[in-house]
C-alpha cells in the first residue's frame, strides 16, 4: 500500500505545460507546411506563365519573320485565281491579290474578342520542293508536277516562273503527279472559295479554257500559301482569355495558347530597299491607316500573360505593359480592374525583324 501511495500522476499545470509546447511544435509545421504549399504554387505558376509566353513568342515569331515570301517574285506581281464571289469566301484567309502580307487592327467591343487588344494577320508562300514536270497546257484544268507529296486537296497553292504568279486552289489530285485546278464552287467543309470561272482580271491566251492562268506556264516551282490571322479571345462564362489562330483551310479559331490576358504591338516603318527602320508606332485605332499603308520592316509584340490560378499572389499585382510604356511613375503601371485580384501577370516582350524586308535588294 505504501508503494502504490508513492505514485501519482501528471498535474494539470504540467499537461497545460505540455500540450502548449505541443500546439507551438504543431503550429509551426502547420505553417512551413502552409509556406511551402505557397512556394510551390508560386512557383508553378511562374513555370506556366514563363512556358506560355515563350510558346506565344516561338509561334507568331516564327511567322512573321516569314511573313512576305513569295518564292522568286514580289507580293506585287501575283494574281489570285480564287473566287472572290463565292460564300466560302474570306477576306481574311484568301486575300492574295497583290496581298497585303501584313495587316494589323484592333479588336472591337463585340463578340468574344478581348476589346483593345491588337489582331495581325501574316500571309506568304512555302516551299514544298515540288516544280512543273514540262509546259502546261492551258486550255486544260490538270497541271502535270514532279510530285504530289505534300499536298492535300483543297489546298490554295502559288505557281510561280519568277516572271509571273499565281494563287489557286488544287481542286484535285489526279493519279499520275498531276494537280487539278478546276473552276466551280467551293467546299464548304474546308471553308475553300474555289477558283474563278468568270470575271478574272486576264483574258485567257488563245485556246484558253474558263480554267486558264494568265499565260501557260512553261516552267515553274508549287509553294503552298498561308494566311494566318492571331487575336485574343475570352471565355464568357470563367473570364479566361487565349491567343487564337484562323488559317486557311480551318472553319474555326484554333487555340495556341492560354491565359494570354492582352496583347499590344509596334511596328517599325521605313522605306523598301534597305535595312534601316524610320520610326515606331503603337498600333492604335489611330494609326492603323498609316500603319497599314506603310512598309513595316519589324513587329514589337508585348504579352500580358496571367497565371491559372487565382489566390497565388498576395497582393494586387502591378506591371509595366506594354513593355515601351514610360513606368517612371507609377501612375502609368497596369493593375487587373478587380481590387480582389490575385492572379499573378508577368510581361513577355520581343521584337522580330520581317527578313524579306530588310533585305538590300531595292524592291
Amino acid at each position: 500500500m505504501k508503494a502504490m501511495a508513492k505514485q501519482s500522476g501528471l498535474t494539470l499545470v504540467e499537461l497545460l505545460i505540455a500540450s502548449t509546447l505541443g500546439l507551438i511544435l504543431l503550429l509551426g509545421v502547420v505553417q512551413l507546411f502552409v509556406s511551402s504549399s505557397d512556394s510551390f504554387r508560386m512557383a508553378e505558376s511562374i513555370g506556366r506563365m514563363q512556358e506560355s509566353g515563350r510558346l506565344a513568342q516561338d509561334v507568331m515569331g516564327r511567322t512573321i519573320r516569314n511573313a512576305d515570301y513569295w518564292g522568286c517574285v514580289r507580293g506585287s506581281e501575283v494574281v489570285s485565281a480564287l473566287d472572290d464571289e463565292d460564300d466560302n469566301y474570306d477576306e481574311d484567309k484568301h486575300s492574295f491579290d497583290s496581298p497585303q502580307a501584313l495587316e494589323f487592327g484592333v479588336a472591337p467591343a463585340s463578340g468574344s474578342f478581348v476589346a483593345g487588344s491588337d489582331t495581325l494577320t501574316l500571309r506568304g508562300v512555302s516551299t514544298v520542293g515540288i516544280s512543273l514536270d514540262g509546259a502546261m497546257n492551258n486550255s486544260s484544268a490538270v497541271l502535270d508536277v514532279t510530285s504530289t507529296v505534300g499536298i492535300s486537296e483543297d489546298e490554295i497553292l502559288l505557281l510561280t516562273d519568277c516572271s509571273d504568279a499565281i494563287i489557286f486552289q488544287a481542286t484535285g489530285l489526279p493519279a499520275g503527279k498531276k494537280i487539278q485546278h478546276n473552276t466551280g464552287k467551293g467546299d464548304a467543309s474546308s471553308g475553300t472559295p474555289g477558283n474563278k470561272k468568270s470575271g478574272i482580271s486576264w483574258n485567257c491566251p488563245s485556246g484558253g479554257s474558263a480554267n486558264c492562268f494568265p499565260k501557260a506556264f512553261q516552267s515553274g516551282d508549287i509553294y503552298k500559301a498561308y494566311s494566318f490571322s492571331y487575336y485574343l479571345e475570352e471565355d464568357a462564362a470563367t473570364g479566361r482569355r487565349s491567343l487564337k489562330m484562323e488559317s486557311i483551310g480551318s472553319n474555326s479559331a484554333q487555340e495556341i495558347v492560354a491565359d494570354v490576358h492582352d496583347m499590344q504591338m509596334q511596328v517599325g516603318i521605313g522605306d523598301a530597299g534597305d535595312n534601316v527602320i524610320n520610326s515606331w508606332l503603337d498600333v492604335t485605332n489611330g494609326n492603323l491607316t498609316n500603319i497599314n499603308s506603310s512598309y513595316v520592316k519589324a513587329v514589337r509584340i508585348s504579352l500580358l500573360v496571367r497565371s491559372p490560378e487565382n489566390r497565388v499572389a498576395r497582393q494586387r499585382q502591378q506591371v509595366c505593359f506594354p513593355a515601351w510604356t514610360d513606368c517612371s511613375s507609377n501612375a502609368n503601371l497596369w493593375e487587373p480592374a478587380d481590387a480582389n485580384d490575385r492572379h499573378y501577370y508577368r510581361v513577355y516582350t520581343s521584337t522580330y525583324s520581317i527578313r524579306n524586308r530588310l533585305l538590300n535588294t531595292g524592291t
